[in-house]
């Protein structure tokens, strides 16, 4: 008997007994480890756009700030050898402490000069003044004495007029009495030469008063040397005045010749040595407050809109990863920083690109411990208005 031939189709699965078909394998799971990760990795990322929508919402973002600080540069007033440097690079030091000191020998020697200058044109102003308190004194004596001689000439003036009056009276009676015969010729004589010698008298007289007039006068002229000798007083007044100049422009050129700070604050750096030559103006050394810093920041024309003063700002700086700082907003800008370009981009060839602009914006510092520096690079978390 032959066999049945076999082909490859697989064989018709057996049937049970009571004609039932064997069950269908299971279908697979869709919860595998690696559909699970990408459905967690899938929420995750959702979640973190999110929140990141979230945040741009509301705070605005500025990763290119800078800690800033008032730098203020020490220079000479006056050329001169650095004879001492009394600090050291990261020194802090006081304000109107010593910094510095200029070789001041040549300028002492021009202030003794200057003063003993000064000292004696002080004496020669108090011999001066004693010459023409003298002086002063002297013609007020001698016109005192000349007007006294004047009266007396004046007074002897009249006496003798008196004397010449009475001598003509004399006479005119004596010639009425002569000419009804009743006195004699040498009687008549005599009362004409005593009237006569009194008219002469009272001449003299007269002219003794004119003279003891001009010498009142030439006294009084004499007040002339008063005017001279006060006028020598205000030139040697001037003169002290002059020299006081002199001397204070040296006390303030010694006072040039130590150098201090002007501030309270931390040494940054020296550029100088002792023993070298500086001249006005050359920078000597750089110094800050670490007591007065902030953060300034270019924010974009775009965002500018969400912040204002008094913003909250959260700090993040590289140096202090762990640590967040806070601040608030001081200062918006009124201008972009392009307004302070030195180099304006003028658009001559009618080309137009249109670029976001900045505005500066200051932002104090909550720092206590000082840990920021100027320089540093921050990041900004500025609460949105």
């Amino acid at each position: 008997m032959n066999k049945p031939m076999t082909t490859g189709a697989p064989a018709a699965p057996a049937t049970s007994t009571d004609g039932a078909a064997d069950q269908t394998p299971a279908r697979a799971s869709i919860w595998t480890p690696t559909n699970v990760c990408a459905i967690a990795i899938l929420v995750l990322s959702s979640l973190w756009l999110a929140w990141w929508f979230f945040e741009r919402a509301d705070y605005v973002y500025v990763n290119d700030a800078r800690v800033a600080a008032n730098m203020v540069s020490i220079s000479s007033r006056i050329p001169g050898l650095i004879t001492d440097l009394h600090i050291v690079e990261g020194q802090v030091i006081e304000a109107n402490q010593l910094l510095a000191t200029i070789d001041e020998r040549d300028i002492r020697l021009k202030l003794r000069a200057l003063e003993a200058s000064l000292a004696i044109e002080k004496g020669g102003y108090v011999r001066q003044q004693s010459q023409l308190t003298l002086t002063e004194r002297q013609i007020e004596t001698a016109i005192a004495a000349r007007r006294s001689h004047l009266a007396a000439a004046v007074a002897a003036a009249r006496e003798a007029e008196i004397m010449e009056i009475q001598a003509t009276h004399d006479v005119e009676r004596a010639t009425s009495l002569r000419k009804e015969k009743l006195i004699a010729d040498d009687q008549w004589e005599q009362r004409n030469l005593s009237q006569q010698t009194a008219t002469q008298l009272y001449q003299r007289r007269l002219a003794e008063v004119q003279a003891a007039r001009a010498e009142v006068l030439r006294a009084e002229a004499a007040r002339a040397e008063l005017r001279v000798l006060e006028n020598e007083l205000t030139i040697i007044s001037l003169r002290q005045d002059q020299l006081d100049v002199d001397r204070q422009q040296l006390l303030k050129s010694l006072a040039d010749h130590t150098i201090n700070s002007p501030i309270a604050g931390v040494i940054d750096e020296t550029f100088i040595n002792p023993g070298e030559y500086v001249y006005p103006g050359q920078r000597i050394l750089m110094i800050h407050n670490p007591a007065d810093l902030w953060v300034k920041a270019n924010v974009k024309e775009t965002e500018i809109r969400h912040i204002s003063v008094n913003s909250p700002v959260l700090i993040s700086v590289d140096a202090w990863p762990e640590k967040t700082f806070h601040g608030r907003i001081e200062r918006i800008g009124e201008a972009a920083t392009s307004q302070f370009a030195l180099l304006p981009s003028p658009n001559p060839s009618g080309n137009f690109t249109k670029i976001t602009q900045r505005l500066e914006v200051k932002i104090g510092i909550d720092d206590p411990q000082g840990l920021l520096k100027p320089g540093m690079m921050v990041e900004l978390q500025i609460r949105a208005s």
